[in-house]
């Protein structure tokens, strides 16, 4: 076997992890190389999200302070070492405060999801109905604690709508909000809610996070990994990693060997697949409904403490149409069938009963997005990026979700490198990349449905 390409860096999988990782090496004057199996980048999990970028504000209401703080210091990553991008339209205004500016090539739409709060007098409360004895333990131990957690939720938002950008870093200032943060003044009754819901029955508070448009995004960064002489191959599926003493780590693909200094894995649900000895990776899935005409012109997320009727919408637009983009939470382990069959169930039930347009919808289609995550200490949820060091300078990397991977590219840099990545050197704003990019799942599926618009 004689490898005929060397670099610094392999990375294996051009989704969002992998994408962000070959760009800030690339542009800090690495020699890198990124592979992707499939003809376009981005189109497997990094494809099939709903258009919600996250800047803490719906984890705000968890007690971890450690999700709202990483969350958080996306911002200020992407202030710090995302800026000079085309696209990037977050800035820090003259009285400190975050402005988003709108154009065509914008990478985050300045339209705040809106939070919609139960509270303690909601029906999902009663005690009237329970199934189960843990059924009712479960609704006194949310009775006694979602007063608290309902607190520090908008004692974190307002230590957020109030922070000076720029004076010090905002993860390490929001999330510890205290009592003395709390104000009613940020909460206000739902109005020119165009769903069924108790106005008696919940409050609003305008969120933090924002809809991105992901293909904008990805774009840009191609171009910057590309003008600063990175290397993509596509349909270059990787079959085997070998360490070899002589010459370091080889990665074989179906066609070609390459060898690299370093190489990270970032090939989401498919990373065990390279491994020998698996990580302890764990795989959901998580349906999501696309309908359009959109059933609402908000976006926003009904907060419960009772995850199952928790409900999520994002208004997208493709080519005049807009179109919803309904979640849940609802989630399945994707080898168990019945589990894949009833959550799908279950999100159309609750979409029918939420929204009052839903039934006059010209199309309406279900698909299921992965979330690939490190097993936790206790089994919960994670919502970490994890970077992995497997010796023999071969990595794996998973971003939790979309909105981390420029975080885990800059600390995964700073891991790797020992010194902050650099800036933009050069960018191309004219690099032919459209065969590379495709659109997200949700877009092309309303783009191309059957449907005469009048």
């Amino acid at each position: 076997m004689e490898p005929n390409k060397k670099f610094d860096l392999i990375v294996i999988g051009a989704g969002i992890a992998g994408l962000s990782i070959a760009e800030i090496f690339s542009r800090s004057g690495q020699k890198v190389l990124l592979l992707e199996k499939n003809i376009k980048i981005c189109q497997e999990a990094s494809g099939a999200h709903h258009g919600w970028f996250h800047f803490g504000s719906l984890y705000s209401i968890f007690p971890n302070n450690q999700f709202l703080k990483t969350l958080v210091g996306g911002i200020d990553d992407l202030l710090e070492f995302y800026s000079e991008f085309p696209g990037m339209n977050i800035n820090v205004d003259s009285q400190k405060s975050l402005v988003f500016k709108s154009f065509p090539s914008q990478w985050f739409r300045d339209e705040p999801i809106e939070y919609i709060v139960s509270t303690r007098n909601n029906p999902d409360f009663s005690l009237d109905k329970f199934n189960g004895i843990k059924d009712y333990v479960k609704k006194i131990f949310y009775l006694l604690t979602w007063e608290l957690a309902i607190k520090q939720f908008v004692s974190r938002h307002q230590r957020f709508h109030k922070f000076k950008w720029g004076a010090q870093p905002a993860s390490s200032w929001i999330p510890k909000a205290g009592w003395f943060d709390y104000s009613k003044g940020v909460i206000d009754k739902p109005k020119n809610i165009d769903i069924n819901l108790d106005n008696d029955t919940h409050f609003k508070i305008v969120g933090f996070d924002r809809p991105m448009i992901s293909t904008n995004i990805v774009t840009d960064l191609l171009k910057s990994f590309l003008s600063h002489g990175g290397t993509l191959q596509t349909e270059s599926k990787v079959i085997d990693i070998k360490n070899l003493k002589e010459i370091g780590n080889c990665v074989v693909t179906e066609n070609d060997v390459f060898t690299g200094k370093k190489v990270v894995i970032a090939g989401g649900h498919f990373t065990n697949e390279l491994l020998e000895e698996k990580a302890s990776i764990k795989v959901l899935v998580s349906p999501l409904l696309i309908v359009y005409p959109a059933v609402s012109e908000k976006n926003f997320v009904r907060l419960t403490p009772f995850i199952e009727k928790s409900v999520n919408h994002i208004l997208h637009e493709i080519g005049g149409r807009k179109y919803s983009v309904i979640g849940g939470g609802f989630f399945a382990d994707p080898g168990n069938k019945s589990e894949v069959i009833k959550a799908e169930h279950d999100l159309l039930k609750m979409a029918k009963k939420v929204f009052p347009e839903y039934n006059s919808t010209k199309h309406s289609e279900v698909y299921f997005s992965h979330k690939t995550e490190i097993v936790s200490k206790h089994g919960e949820r994670n919502y970490q990026y994890n970077i992995k060091d497997l010796g023999k300078n071969v990595y794996t990397v998973l971003p939790g979700k979309f909105s981390l991977g420029f975080s885990l590219a800059v600390n995964f840099y700073k891991k790797i490198m020992k010194e902050d990545p650099k800036r933009i050197r050069k960018f191309d704003i004219n690099f032919p990349i459209k065969e590379f990019v495709g659109p997200m799942r949700h877009t092309n599926i309303v783009a191309n449905c059957n449907i005469v618009d009048k």
